[in-house]
């Protein structure tokens, strides 16, 4: 879906949406348990069944060893650890992270809104071609032309309905385990963060300090490329993933030296 819905359909759309979810579509960050009662209810979620039926034993497999433990853990932290906003999420090393991006295996997301209202490309769309001259200042070209580098897969994410169970779906065959950077608002990485592992991958989850939605209202009308607020990460995370990109690229060199030598 790469064109908005003209208004009376989005509408009716968002009524139906309003209707399905009173109880708690109005909630300000909604937790863990309404976001994951909310994606079961959508139609994308019928991806996680049909990878389930195409590798049961693997998707149990990462279950057992990556999301199980995870879960624990984080109702551990839950428990004992009141937290505040998150600045970066992650369940890998960083020179874990280096070493597969390093080869390739993996993958970055980037959130359409987090594209200036003035790309030559559009903002509400999946194309990021980094050519442009205004593009010489967008901080997205500088990650876009280190995956060109890395050979690494760039995804441009407008939503759950074309973009980010189909990434799942692309890389779950693509690769048995890699490593993934994401930038997402806060309620979404709540799901986000137990979801890829089951897929077999690890990574950093970044999320927005800057317009991100806040509510599951503001958060479909996003999806359908109602978005009037640029978002954006911290400027360390900024950096950080500029570090991590040019140190897998200095890693990826030095390995086709040694290997040519």
């Amino acid at each position: 879906m790469n064109t908005k819905l003209d208004s009376q359909n989005y509408l009716s759309f968002f009524k139906k949406f309003a209707e399905k979810f009173p109880e708690y579509y109005k909630i300000k960050d909604p937790n863990f348990i309404l976001m994951t009662k909310y994606y079961i209810r959508k139609p994308t979620f019928k991806y996680l069944w049909f990878l389930f039926f195409k590798n049961p034993l693997r998707i149990i497999f990462n279950f057992l060893m990556n999301v199980l433990p995870l879960v624990i853990i984080e109702f551990i932290k839950h428990v004992l650890i009141k937290r505040g906003r998150i600045g970066l999420y992650s369940d890998i090393s960083k020179e874990k992270l280096i070493e597969y991006f390093s080869k390739g295996q993996g993958f970055i997301t980037i959130s359409y809104c987090q594209k200036p209202f003035n790309c030559p490309d559009g903002r509400f769309s999946s194309k990021c071609s980094a050519k442009h001259e205004i593009c010489r200042s967008c901080y997205l070209s500088q990650i876009k032309q280190r995956t060109e580098l890395l050979g690494l897969d760039y995804y441009i994410v407008l939503g759950d309905y074309d973009s980010v169970w189909n990434i799942l779906k692309n890389q779950f065959f693509k690769h048995k385990k890699g490593a993934y950077v994401l930038t997402v608002c806060n309620m979404v990485l709540n799901v986000i963060k137990y979801l890829s592992p089951l897929f077999g991958f690890k990574g950093y989850i970044i999320p927005f300090i800057k317009g991100e939605c806040k509510t599951l209202a503001a958060y479909e009308l996003s999806e359908f490329g109602y978005k009037n607020v640029q978002t954006d990460i911290s400027e360390k995370n900024k950096l950080l993933l500029l570090e991590v990109l040019d140190k897998a690229i200095d890693k990826k060199i030095k390995v086709g030296q040694m290997r040519r030598n």
